[in-house]
């Protein structure tokens, strides 16, 4: 089947529709363009190299943005379709080839410090695009102001460069007014995504992926992505598990897999550059304990974990049924066989750096005895903080250089507003953890 569409201005694009029940042909429209050409059901199955074709040969005739969705506001939970429909818009205003975008931090999701009255933060977005070279083209001409006078002197080529070269490979945007919010947003391609989802190259992005974000986007070309952003979540469970007793609550489970990305992080040691509570606040913030429990409560049983005082017999393939309100505790396995199982599913950059600490395993590594490999490993009491340590190594570089390339990235002026706002919230942080006694000599020099 083939659609002909024509856009406002004349230009007239077919695209081949592969048939299927489930797929029909979603457009959005710029705000520029007063009539959306048409609207339906998320999925197509439309090639990268149709979409960018078709895409610029809109552009170049009209007013119209092509984009596509796999995430529809019905599918949410209540509290997030406002969200969802306040910020998507969002994304439409861009002309560039966009493959995935997600809303993320305390400006999407509350977090547990956050008061009335208290200036709003920056909405942060996530977005992934097949070509950081067009992605960068096409967005210094239609939205030059949202770089420094040096990156756009750079052009998209050097900006690209420049992503793709240093830190993490993601370019950041902030302190910038996008259809009315203010907002920060980094830009990765989604090759370099998705070696992150998969096999934490640098544990930068696919880390901040582990605690809930209102998913915006997701290209239908992009269904490997898809599946590396699963991919990630059983690996954060799996590693969580590793660093965590046999039994713990399950508030205790979800502060240690949004622990995992802070573990080596320079900006948790620094003052000013991330609040000291940050973890616990996340956890706490309202409605993220249902974004954990609706992540990873897919692989909990057939991890073999269950509930204290519940039957040791019961259906793996049935569904896991929360109880309480974080509180209630959750036993694993406490077996080598459980804990070997859990090592083999670590993502492969993580299990290179453990097994170097342990030669037999090493040379082994990707064999079908692996499994039996990890056994002695597994057992011996230097295991978990191996684990720890490379952890902390794998995303303590990329972080250190990803944050000193945000300074050029915003330029000076924004990044000492964004710096002084950091700080403001550290200080806040700290405030919530000071003892009382050490609260009451600051405010009246005794106790």
């Amino acid at each position: 089947m083939t659609y002909l569409i024509t856009a406002r201005g004349g230009a007239t694009v077919s695209f081949p529709l592969r048939q299927t029940s489930k797929t029909q042909l979603s457009f959005y429209h710029t705000a520029r363009s007063t009539t959306p050409l048409l609207v339906g059901s998320p999925i197509v199955a439309l090639p990268r190299a149709t979409y960018l074709r078709s895409t610029r040969k809109i552009r170049g005739q009209s007013s119209c943005a092509l984009a596509f969705r796999s995430h529809s506001s019905r599918s949410l939970p209540p509290a997030q379709q406002a969200s969802y429909a306040r910020l998507r818009p969002v994304i439409d205003t861009f002309e560039a080839p966009i493959d995935w975008a997600v809303a993320y931090g305390s400006g999407v999701i509350k977090q547990a410090e956050r008061k009335e009255g208290d200036p709003p933060p920056l909405t942060d977005f996530l977005l992934s695009t097949p070509s950081a070279v067009d992605f960068h083209s096409v967005n210094l001409r239609q939205n030059p102001s949202h770089y420094p006078l040096y990156a756009r002197l750079m052009g998209g080529e050097g900006v690209a460069w420049a992503q793709e070269n240093f830190g993490a490979g993601v370019w950041y945007v902030t302190m910038v007014n996008v259809n009315g919010l203010d907002v920060k947003y980094g830009v990765i391609s989604s090759s370099t995504l998705q070696a992150d989802l998969e096999e934490w190259t640098t544990f930068y992005l696919s880390g901040r992926l582990h605690k809930p974000v209102l998913p915006l986007l997701l290209s239908p070309s992009a269904t490997s992505l898809g599946r590396a952003l699963e991919s990630n979540l059983h690996s954060a469970l799996c590693v969580s598990l590793i660093l965590s007793s046999p039994s713990f609550t399950e508030d205790e489970l979800w502060e240690t897999i949004a622990g995992l990305s802070y573990s080596g992080d320079p900006r948790m040691s620094v003052p000013g550059a991330e609040n000291p509570e940050k973890v616990k606040n996340i956890v706490k913030g309202k409605g993220a304990r249902q974004g954990f429990r609706e992540m990873y409560g897919p692989f909990l049983k057939p991890l073999g974990l269950r509930w204290e005082n519940e039957e040791k017999e019961w259906d793996v393939d049935s569904e896991w049924v929360w109880r309480g309100e974080g509180e209630e505790v959750i036993l694993q396995p406490d077996t080598p066989e459980h804990a070997a199982a859990l090592a083999t599913h670590m993502p492969i950059n993580l299990k290179r750096a453990v097994a170097k600490h342990y030669s037999p395993l090493q040379n082994n590594l990707g064999t079908a005895r692996e499994n039996e490999y990890w056994f002695e490993p597994v057992q011996d009491w230097t295991f978990t903080s191996a684990v720890s340590e490379e952890l902390r190594r794998i995303i303590g570089r990329p972080a250190l250089r990803q944050s000193v390339k945000g300074l050029f990235t915003a330029g000076p002026i924004k990044s000492f507003y964004y710096s002084l706002a950091k700080v403001r919230k550290w200080l806040s942080g700290r405030k919530q953890i000071l003892p009382p006694s050490h609260k009451l000599k600051n405010q009246d020099g005794k106790q």
